[in-house]
């Protein structure tokens, strides 16, 4: 992987106080302990302690990724709020905290199309099958670039690559964006050999009329931009467009954990309603 031992120590440790700070909003007078019926804020921050675990630029460890899901299973079957009230709650921006793809609850209905897998940027089973906190691309290829530099996670403690979801319930639009770094991908163009682009996805939703937690959508368009360069596509999706839905099992005012279609499992943070 690039970026060496130190990039990845400031990696771990951007993610850590990241998730330090969230659980601090979360339970600001925990100090770490809670009573034996307090059930929801141990679940949650026992996943929280789990994802300050994940290390960055690389995929999460198979016996971490299984400990992650566990969690994630405990802590969806306490959600506080109220089923009918789930989708209003998802109004809002949120932030990608980590992604995985969950064999166990992957359907067999025998669908793979590769062009669909590859621009759903949220629907991670072609991204990474052991789990990643900020994946961009097939694992497979986002692995590659890593390895020969062009692309870079983290840079001094920095955050590289972001991956954040607005959703808009008044216009049944949910925006898909995952921001990026790039090393000298444009000699010609780049500045100081690094630069800076972003994905977008923008996706139809609309709830599902046979459960409350459920979201089906449509991706409607694509567009990737890269900055100090002539790189700027954006296309309809049309008919190509996937199809798909997400279910929310989990959702309070902090965090929340979703399920796609194909087996993946978002947990996502809170940014702003």
């Amino acid at each position: 992987m690039s970026g060496g031992v130190g990039s990845q120590r400031h990696s771990r440790q951007y993610l850590r106080l990241h998730l330090q700070s969230l659980a601090d909003i979360i339970f600001p007078h925990a100090n770490g302990k809670f009573a034996k019926d307090n059930t929801n804020k141990d679940s949650k921050l026992a996943l929280l302690g789990l994802l300050s675990k994940v290390p960055s630029n690389e995929s999460t460890p198979k016996d971490l990724t299984q400990q992650i899901l566990r969690a994630v299973s405990v802590l969806e079957k306490d959600c506080p709020t109220p089923e009918e009230d789930v989708l209003l709650k998802l109004a809002g921006n949120w932030e990608l905290i980590w992604t995985a793809q969950d064999v166990t609850s992957l359907p067999n209905d025998g669908q793979n199309n590769p062009f669909s897998t590859f621009i759903n940027p949220l629907e991670n089973q072609s991204y990474s099958n052991s789990g990643r906190s900020n994946p961009i691309l097939p694992q497979n290829i986002q692995d590659g670039l890593e390895d020969i530099g062009l692309l870079s996670e983290r840079d001094e403690g920095q955050n590289t690559i972001k991956s954040t979801q607005a959703i808009n319930l008044k216009k049944n639009r949910i925006r898909n964006v995952v921001a990026f770094e790039a090393n000298n991908p444009t000699p010609l163009f780049s500045k100081n050999g690094k630069t800076r682009g972003f994905i977008t996805v923008d996706v139809k939703g609309a709830p599902n009329p046979n459960d409350a937690r459920k979201i089906d959508v449509k991706f409607d368009r694509f567009r990737v931009s890269i900055f100090d360069s002539p790189v700027d596509v954006s296309f309809p999706l049309g008919i190509v467009g996937p199809t798909g839905w997400l279910r929310t099992a989990y959702v309070d005012d902090d965090i929340r954990i979703t399920r796609g279609h194909k087996g993946s499992v978002f947990i996502l943070s809170r940014t702003a309603k």
